[in-house]
Order: structure tokens, then sequence, then C-alpha cells
């Protein structure tokens, strides 16, 4: 009893007094600064709201239900999120499994054999004994790491801040999905409207051309106004199939985002007058940004790993103390098997103290403190790009309503130059290259303005995606698969 009380009082003091060695992490601050001169000038039709949150559904402020069918089809059918998310369960088992190191280890033990001894094995003479038996033994054994030194809570605690990583990625994935499916979405719609303007002005060189050969034939113009002509039809009518093109390429592309083949997708009608741009912006303050974006949550989760992973290497130089203890029941005969004493038992508290590695366990504990300082890099580095991100975006919308009312303005131009320019020529006062110059200009300006008009929608959604998505106002968890009836949960 005595024994027991001294073990007991030693074991009681080691674990009132045990720490975990390395730093305890502390989460970042956000850095001084941000992106607010970035801001661009409200006008009639836009204003950004500074401090307001970014709703999960951000796609839904474009008034398309196509585009909202796209969306929910991707977040549904795209097998890349299916398997980060199964990914995601994978980590959580993980850490579920080293977690449990923490715990008492308890197992039964059994062992079945047959043995011969003599005297010699009892340092008695030779033959003193000579006995052959069965030996039959059954009973629980246990183990438990005291841990004095937290190198396995660091253990857990870096696998808990891997498996945030893991997560982080799983939202990041989430994020992408829904602003690829929206900028395809938009993509296919310009390029629908691009085939429609070169159509549109196909089916007017075609008529000018038409002109130019009864011009012709009248004796007015030259068969050489007659090719030029012909061939300004023939190379705008050859830029259709490369168009078209393009816009099957946008189709495959949201098929496989819906996690559909080609076969099996069903493209809705889509062109950009379905679509209507946000008239209110939000914009997240940076001390909120870098709680919210995924990619630097995850810089985040991992400076908390190479954290854990010093105390880890630091606890490694110091000893391990473990706690083992161990009962049996033993016989010669099964049938007399726990019907007669038999029991032996034994207790014990084990110690290991390295003494001399080679520099090992200081090597690895210095590595770990370098990936940590690189970590502490990486998530300066991380945050410092989510804010020009975002810059770039806000800039990038205050360019584009600048550069679409110019465009706008230059069409209006070149349709009246090309309007006049056949009215010249009609009337003989305009040669035909002249015309084709004219043309030529609208042709230009026409298809400028519908990639200027679709530049606001993409930059626009590319706003929503550097502020973080907004997921975490989703009302499911966008990280989290459904569990399985009947999942075992040992």
């Amino acid at each position: 009893m005595k024994t027991w009380s001294v073990l007991g009082g030693f074991m009681g003091a080691l674990l009132a007094g045990g720490c975990a060695l390395g730093p305890d992490f502390v989460r970042p601050e956000a850095p001084a600064g941000g992106y607010a001169h970035a801001r661009p000038a409200p006008t009639a039709t836009r204003t950004v709201d500074y401090g307001a949150d970014v709703a999960d559904a951000w796609y839904q402020l474009f008034h398309s239900e196509a585009l909202d069918g796209l969306v929910r089809a991707a977040l549904a059918g795209n097998p890349d999120l299916e398997g980060a998310r199964h990914g995601l369960r994978a980590a959580q088992y993980e850490l579920k499994a080293v977690a449990g190191s923490e715990l008492p280890q308890l197992d039964a033990t059994g062992q079945i054999g047959r043995a011969h001894l003599n005297g010699s094995y009892l340092y008695s003479p030779v033959n003193a004994i000579d006995v052959t038996g069965n030996r039959w033994e059954l009973g629980p054994a246990l183990a438990y790491n005291l841990d004095p030194f937290g190198a396995t809570r660091r253990q857990v605690e870096a696998q808990r801040a891997a498996t945030g990583v893991t997560r982080d990625q799983v939202l990041n994935t989430y994020v992408t999905l829904v602003d690829q499916t929206v900028v395809t979405a938009f993509d296919y719609a310009a390029t629908q409207g691009e085939i429609a303007v070169t159509q549109a002005l196909v089916e007017e060189l075609e008529s000018q051309y038409q002109l130019t050969e009864t011009l012709e034939n009248a004796g007015k113009i030259t068969h050489s106004d007659t090719l030029q002509a012909q061939t300004q039809l023939e190379n705008l009518r050859a830029t259709l199939p490369a168009l078209e093109q393009q816009r099957d390429a946008y189709r495959n592309a949201l098929a496989q985002l819906t996690g559909r083949t080609p076969d099996s997708f069903a493209m809705p009608a889509l062109t950009l007058r379905d679509f209507t741009l946000p008239q209110k912006l939000p914009l997240s303050l940076p001390s909120a940004l870098v709680r919210q974006r995924p990619d630097i949550l995850a810089a985040e989760d991992a400076l908390h790993q190479a954290s854990a992973n010093v105390g880890v290497a630091e606890a490694a130089r110091f000893p391990s103390l473990t706690i083992s203890a161990q009962y049996a029941q033993q016989t010669t005969a099964l049938s007399d098997f726990l019907t007669r004493p038999g029991a032996i038992w034994s207790v014990g508290l084990n110690a290991t103290a390295p003494l001399f590695h080679g520099g090992t366990l200081t090597a690895r504990q210095h590595e770990a403190e370098e990936r940590y300082r690189q970590a502490q890099a990486s998530y300066r580095s991380t945050v410092i790009g989510a804010f020009v991100e975002v810059a770039n975006a806000l800039q990038a919308l205050e360019h584009d309503g600048e550069g679409y009312a110019a465009h706008n303005v230059a069409l209006s131009a070149a349709r009246a130059n090309r309007d006049l320019a056949l009215e010249q020529y009609r009337a003989g006062k305009y040669t035909e290259l002249q015309v084709l110059t004219a043309e030529q200009q609208y042709q230009d300006a026409a298809l400028t303005e519908v990639q200027a008009d679709v530049q606001r929608f993409t930059d626009t959604a590319a706003l929503f995606r550097a502020l973080g998505g907004g997921w975490w106002n989703a009302p499911q968890d966008p990280a989290a698969l459904v569990a399985a009836a009947g999942e075992s949960h040992e």
C-alpha cells in the first residue's frame, strides 16, 4: 500500500505540473491598412457599401434564373467538390485517431503455448526438474502515456490544424466553383453576343456586296471595288467558326463544372441581356476579410500547425513517461481455466530519456522553428495578395464603367459614320474603299462593345470572389457531407 501511495502521489504531481513545450499559438492580428483607397466613386447605377457582408448566393444579384440553375447544378454535381468533401471527412477521422492517443490504451492479451522446463532453467541441477506441459493465459493490458512535456498534445494540436487546412481547401473549392460557373456563363453569353453581332454584320456586308455588284453592272464602279467588298465579307464570315468553337468550349466547360458529360448536359439559353448588374455592392472590412477568405484561413491553420510542430520537436528532447499494467489468469489445463488461483499482475512506470542522437533532435527542433517562420512569411504574403486582389477588383469596376461608356459613344459614332458612308456611296460621292473602312470601324466597335459589356459582369464576380464568396452565410456548411445512414463511429 505504501508503494501504491508513493506511486500515486508521484503521478499526481507529474500530471499537475505537466506542460506542453513550444509556443502557444496566437491568431495573427489583421495588418494595418487595406484597400479603402481603391473604392470606386458612386455612380447613378452603382454604389459600394463599405463594411457590408457578402451573401452566399451573391450570383442571384445578377437576376438570371438560368445562371442560378447552373450554379445549383454545379454545387450538386461537381465531382471535385464532392471529392474534396470526402477528403475532409478522412482528415476528420485521422484527427480522431490521433486524438485517441491521449487516452489510456486498453487491450486484451491471450497466449496458448507448450513448454519444457528443466533444472537449469531455475538454476538447479540439470534434470532436477523435468516438466513438459501446456500453458494458457488471458487478461487485459493497459498502457498510458503521461505526456509530461506535451509531445502528444502538440501532435493532436498539429493534426487539428492540418484538418483545418483541409477544411479551408474545401471551402476554397466551393467558392472557386461558384465563381468559375458564373464567369464561364458570362463568357458563353458574351460569345453568343459576338456571334449575333458578327452574323448581323455579315448580313449587312452581303447587302453591301450585292449593291456593289449592281453598281458594277451599271458601270458606275470597277470590278476591283466589287472584289474588295467580297473580300471583307468573306473575311468577316471566316471569323464565325472560331467564335462558334469558343462558344462550344464554354458550353462544354459548364457541362464539366456541373458534373455532366457534354451529351447529357442541357445548356440553358443565355444572353448578356439576361443579366443585370447589381446596383449595390458589399465591401468587407480588412479585419473581416482575414477571417473569411479560405486561402487566408488555410495559411493561418498552416501557421498553427507549424507552431504545434515546434512543440513536438522540442518535447522529443525530453523524457517520456508511460504507465503500463497487466493482469492475467494462467493455467496448464484448459478445463481449469478461471477455476483456481492463477492470477498474475504487474504495474510499472516506464521512463525513456534521450542521451545521444548525434544532434538529430536539436536539428529537428531548429527545422521546426524555421518552418514556423516560413509559415509566418507565407501568411503575410497571402494576406497582402488578398488585399491586392480586392483592390484590383474595385479599381477594375471603376475603369470598366468608364470604358463601357466610352465604347458606347464609339459604337454610336461608328454606326453613324457607317450609315453616312453608305448614303454617300449610293449618291456616288464616296468610293468603295471609304465604305469598307467605315464598315470595318463599325465592326470593330460593335465587337469591342460586347467585350466591354461582359467585362463589367466578370469583374463584378471577381469582387465577390476576392471577398471570400460569402460561404459563411450559407444555410448549410459548404464543406460538410451529409452523414450516411448507419455510419459507424467506432
